[in-house]
């Protein structure tokens, strides 16, 4: 078995999102992909409520029999990869595990807790994105902070993102 581990913001979700778990349970060749939203972000971002963040997410990725949107980020012990890596291989060690990552996090890596020992647990799968690769199947160029500070400024949005998410941040007002 071979699981994806996909943790982000995801403040708000987005169709680069939805590519990315597609494009990692395709071209990894793995058996599920784990969405984890972050409980806080790693570079101290102010980010929305978790619980809304949870509720996107479910919102995004409904429907991808694939996909399961899963909150071990909130127990993460400093919120650190590394941690969670190995406290899911000790719980399932039956488990390949693979991250999901855009083309700068292999980079970026190496920079994170105990990066480099990381790099020894587990394989990226590596999302091709526009703006930093030319790979013919680089994710358009979409980004969270993009959309709130469209949203914030009353632009549409609606292609950028999975319409029930959208509906939600219509219906509540989120990002306003």
């Amino acid at each position: 078995m071979r699981i994806a581990l996909f943790g982000g913001s995801f403040d708000p979700p987005h169709w680069g999102h939805v590519l990315a778990a597609t494009y990692a349970y395709v071209s990894g060749r793995v058996d599920a992909v784990w969405v984890m939203p972050v409980d806080q972000h790693a570079y101290a971002k102010p980010l929305a409520s978790w619980d809304r963040r949870w509720q996107l997410c479910e919102a995004a990725f409904q429907g991808l029999a694939f996909v399961t949107v899963r909150d071990d980020e909130r127990s993460n012990q400093g919120g650190y990869t590394f941690n969670l890596v190995t406290r899911l291989r000790a719980e399932r060690p039956d488990v390949e595990w693979c991250l999901v990552g855009g083309s700068d996090t292999v980079e970026d890596m190496r920079r994170w807790h105990r990066g480099a020992e990381l790099a020894r647990l587990v394989e990226v799968i590596v999302v091709p994105r526009r703006g930093y690769d030319d790979h013919p199947a680089a994710l358009p160029e979409i980004s969270s902070s993009a959309i709130r500070d469209l949203l914030a400024a009353g632009g549409a949005v609606q292609d950028l993102m999975p319409p029930r998410v959208w509906e939600l941040i219509a219906t509540n007002g989120w990002y306003r």
